[in-house]
């Protein structure tokens, strides 16, 4: 479901704004590569989705590392999801000179289970018509988003391939949130809350209704993602997700690739060779 949301997304890149970021997407087995020219940014250059289906060789692992070199980026990230390699993928890419660095936890929830219906100040409800711009603008500013990237937020909003959630406190936005649904499955994400408006129960209240706008449309699982706990980071997602009745399925390495020559091998090993090296 998220590499398809993924490729979909990039399919959405308004002409214009694609002729200068020239970004280039690509399928790697069951997997999905992105990158921007000229980008180092790893929201943007990075791996999902690789090998959770079916097995894949070391070899498609180097022919992805060399997609970036080509295209001149030197730095991306590698997101390794659950498959019937998890662990040699991991094993393999730190072989070919990647390294691991954090990741995310990803948390599963049975929409058979009652939703707390919650209580506050807060009032989080689906955003249509002009709050669907209000929406929109929030988010930007709560996840810094270049202002030459809107005309690719809007066309994102405007496709209906996601629903978009507003959490307010009476007429004033402070917090967004998206849904997106394939079948039984609801994906929470994209949700953020302005930093002075924080501990009010934006994030609670905006998860809440979206498991049940998602439940309401037939949806039998909700599945989200967070960064993975780090110490001395807030936890406060990991937290409502759980009292929500989230559970945590398992903790998604990310590794990262950084310098290297263009052109350069990237089959030959960096370091020891480990176990699953051999093929």
């Amino acid at each position: 479901m998220a590499v398809r949301a993924r490729e979909r997304h990039w399919a959405l890149l308004p002409e214009a704004l694609a002729r200068r970021l020239k970004p280039l997407g690509r399928r790697f087995a069951d997997g999905f590569a992105t990158l921007m020219s000229g980008s180092e940014s790893l929201r943007v250059n990075r791996v999902i989705g690789v090998g959770h289906r079916q097995r894949v060789s070391r070899a498609l692992l180097a022919e992805i590392i060399q997609f970036y070199r080509d295209a001149g980026i030197h730095r991306f990230g590698f997101e390794l999801g659950p498959g019937p390699q998890f662990r040699e993928l991991g094993e393999w890419l730190e072989v070919l000179g990647l390294v691991r660095r954090g990741g995310f936890s990803l948390y599963l929830r049975d929409l058979r289970r009652p939703i707390e219906a919650g209580a506050g100040e807060v009032v989080a409800k689906q955003a249509r018509g002009t709050n669907l711009t209000r929406s929109i603008e929030l988010a930007e500013r709560i996840f810094s988003v270049p202002a030459s990237r809107r005309s690719w937020t809007l066309a994102s909003a405007r496709s209906g391939q996601r629903e978009h959630f507003l959490a307010s406190i009476g007429a004033t936005p402070i917090g967004v949130g998206a849904l997106q649904v394939e079948g039984e499955l609801a994906w929470l994400g994209g949700g953020g809350t302005l930093t002075r408006y924080r501990r009010r129960g934006a994030q609670s209240a905006l998860i809440a209704a979206r498991l049940r706008r998602a439940a309401a449309l037939g949806c039998r699982w909700a599945w989200s993602e967070t960064a993975a706990p780090r110490p001395g980071r807030p936890q406060g997602s990991r937290r409502n997700l759980l009292r929500l009745g989230f559970e945590e399925v398992l903790v998604k390495p990310s590794f990262v690739w950084e310098g290297g020559a263009r052109g350069a091998s990237p089959l030959k090993p960096h370091g020891r060779v480990g176990r699953g090296s051999r093929s």
